[in-house]
């Protein structure tokens, strides 16, 4: 059998620890069990929001078209100058 170990500190002048003590305070079961259900149901919720989220948007985004509009204005070409410009940037940023 393995066992970790782990110690917890409650600061009483915190209100999130004092409430958190009184709940373990109160509890009919083992503080320790009490402890372990409340992290996995932490991170369950947590697993099954994102699941959800996730969800969500990928039914909002799965009947969205995109449609690219031509510019009304017509594109101006850069100058030698913006052109070095835009170089000497591209060269900075390492792309």
């Amino acid at each position: 059998m393995s066992i970790k170990r782990m110690s917890l500190r409650f600061n009483l002048d915190n209100e999130a620890d004092r409430k958190a003590w009184e709940h373990l305070k109160n509890t009919a079961d083992s503080k320790n069990k009490a402890v372990i259900t409340a992290i996995n149901q932490f991170y369950e919720l947590y697993t099954e929001i994102a699941d959800v989220i996730r969800k969500t948007i990928r039914e909002c985004l799965q009947n969205l078209s995109v449609i690219q509009m031509e510019s009304a204005q017509p594109t101006k070409a850069l100058s030698e100058e913006e052109n070095e410009l835009m170089d000497s940037l591209d060269m900075f940023l390492g792309e």
